[in-house]
């Protein structure tokens, strides 16, 4: 009895637990990200198909563009109603030129960003964004999509599509039966469905890994933008380089996953809501990802330095923080040199400035005959002029300034002798 009382709790502790994991790709032609510049063509562009579809695409009545270039190889499905060819004239739209659908059709169950979830943040990793044993996984009603099951058995509490729930074999009487051109499940190497949908449950206090069967992510389709800091990070998972802080660390039966979550959320919350973590069970060991929710400032690196530091009795396997932003990398560097150029630049004005001043020459209009200025002495200020001892000194001129030379007279009466002697 009381077996029975703890699965039934058991039960609806995990239901109420459950998340919903829903399948994103559509290739309706009434949907944004369809298109290239990610916005609905206007009554003024052309739209531009790829040169072969792989799936049906569903274009809705009420359309109006200026016109289509098919694809050669492919299939447009016409709902009942009119497509307008042309600008209409309640078209506000102001672009014109072409509009370029890209279809985004055919994914496989195990590609990067075609699941979405609540329980999904920055920081989950990839291989983690995936349907979880306990989720529920929902494929929308009236979406067109193509999806290739997993090679590896995966795990689910249940399947929902189009309004309607499945189970194992309901599911897989559906995708072999199926008639529906606009919805595709394509079977796995092994012709199988790859999904097993029953009631999970972890009862381990050290929690359990999202899948037993981990399935490997297709990064080839992922995105990776350049990260805004030194030394990115790649935690586990993670198709792409991020900004941030992660740690990974074997677990023991005695390990509280739980306890370990609150401790960490509230380091996290210390923070006021700048900072956003992940914390992933995976197979013997589990790991924390921190990132910052906006710009990453170094904050997510100092936080997950600390929280190692206090993991005493756990083995720390791999910690790896981000170096400082990018704007702020090389700051001391770049100031010396600043500084150093700065520095030699006034030391070799200050040299042409006294050293090598050239003679300024320049006429006095003031007189009947041109004159030229004298060389300026930038040590003394002083003006040094050459005169004859019996010389008059010029109007206006300070005798203190006139230079006396002393070897004058001795040379004068060196050359006086010579003439008389040739005389």
């Amino acid at each position: 009895m009381y077996l029975t009382t703890y699965l039934i709790i058991l039960n609806y502790i995990s239901i109420s637990l459950s998340a919903k994991v829903t399948w994103l790709p559509n290739t309706s032609f009434n949907l944004p990200t369809n298109f290239k510049n990610g916005k609905l063509p206007c009554s003024k562009e052309t739209v531009i198909f790829p040169e072969s579809l792989t799936s049906s695409i569903r274009i809705e009545a009420g359309t109006s563009v200026g016109g289509f270039v098919l694809p050669l190889d492919g299939e447009l499905i016409l709902t009942e109603g009119t497509i307008e060819f042309g600008p209409t004239r309640d078209d506000n739209c102001s672009r014109y030129g072409n509009s370029y659908y890209t279809e985004k059709s055919l994914s496989f169950w195990a590609q990067p960003d075609v699941w979405s979830s609540s329980k999904f943040n920055k920081a989950t990793p990839d291989a983690e964004r995936v349907p979880c044993f306990d989720d529920i996984v929902e494929f929308p009603t009236n979406t067109d999509f193509t999806v290739v099951l997993p090679d590896d058995t995966q795990k689910v509490r249940g399947i929902i599509l189009n309004g309607e729930s499945f189970d194992t074999k309901k599911f897989r009487d559906y995708v072999i039966n199926q008639a529906d051109q606009t919805q595709q499940f394509i079977l796995n190497e092994n012709e199988d469905t790859g999904v097993v949908v029953g009631r999970g449950y972890c009862t381990s206090p050290a929690g359990c890994p999202c899948q037993d069967n981990v399935l490997e992510i297709d990064c080839s389709a992922k995105f990776c933008p350049i990260p805004s800091c030194v030394d990115p990070i790649q935690p586990i998972g993670h198709c792409c380089k991020i900004c941030g802080g992660v740690i990974a660390f074997e677990i023991d039966r005695s390990f509280d996953i739980t306890e370990f979550k609150e401790k960490v959320g509230k380091a996290i919350d210390s923070y006021d809501g700048s900072l956003i973590y992940h914390v992933g069970r995976l197979p013997n060991k589990v790991q924390l990802v921190v990132v910052e929710k906006d710009e990453y400032t170094g904050t997510s690196a100092e936080v997950v330095n600390d929280i190692a530091y206090n993991l005493e009795n756990h083995i720390v396997h791999q910690l790896e923080i981000s170096g400082s932003p990018l704007y702020k990398s090389g700051l001391g560097g770049k100031i010396f040199v600043s500084m150093f150029f700065a520095v030699a630049l006034v030391m070799v004005a200050i040299y042409i400035y006294y050293y090598r001043l050239p003679e300024i020459r320049f006429p006095i209009m003031a007189r009947s005959q041109p004159s030229l200025f004298s060389r300026f002495d930038r040590r003394t200020e002083s003006v040094v002029s050459l005169t004859r001892r019996d010389s008059v000194a010029p109007m206006g001129s300070s005798i203190a300034t006139a230079f006396r030379n002393p070897l004058y007279d001795s040379k004068r009466k060196h050359l006086v002798d010579e003439s008389l002697t040739e005389e």
